[in-house]
């Protein structure tokens, strides 16, 4: 039973990673009001929108942006994470015992990919980094803190702890 579940939480694991291929950067989709996508890679969906950014920079930010999806274009991450999603469905599918072999060395494969993906969008946002000046990119952490704070509230209220429930109702 317990071999069950560790499967299924890898192929949950699996799905979202795949799922997760697409949220990168990309120039020109609309996402922010300077006409690039997401923003800077893992500091949030919308992590340029309210910076005022100068001609140059936008040209210096969409230039980092197209060869950063050129290169996630040349190399396919996202097809590889399907085929790799779509072994592990099988081996977990099929009939008679699981090849647990087969499933470990999988989702080795796609920690590997994982890792450089990540990777490539570390080296993208530290790219964009260098573009901005102090005063942007503080004002993007000011941001990025208030996102974070507002989460962990959301996060209290969605799941508060017994303690919390005891003090609301006067225990």
């Amino acid at each position: 039973m317990k071999i069950k579940k560790t499967l299924l939480a890898a192929i949950v694991a699996a799905g979202v990673s795949v799922a997760g291929v697409s949220a990168h950067a990309e120039p020109g989709n609309g996402f922010n009001g300077n006409g690039f996508g997401p923003g800077i890679p893992g500091a949030g969906l919308n992590a340029l929108d309210g910076i005022d950014l100068t001609k140059k920079q936008r040209k210096q930010i969409q230039t980092i942006l197209q060869e950063a999806h050129r290169q996630d274009q040349a190399q396919d991450l996202r097809g590889d994470f399907d085929k790799i999603h779509r072994q592990i469905e099988d081996a977990l599918t099929s009939p008679g015992p699981v090849d647990k072999d087969k499933v470990a060395t999988l989702q080795q494969e796609m920690a590997t990919l994982r890792a450089q993906r990540e990777s490539q969008h570390l080296e993208t946002a530290s790219r964009i980094h260098d573009v901005l000046t102090t005063d942007q990119l503080a004002q993007i952490h000011a941001r990025q803190v208030k996102i974070h704070d507002l989460l962990d509230q959301l996060h209290a209220v969605e799941h508060p702890t017994p303690a919390a429930d005891a003090d609301k109702s006067g225990k």
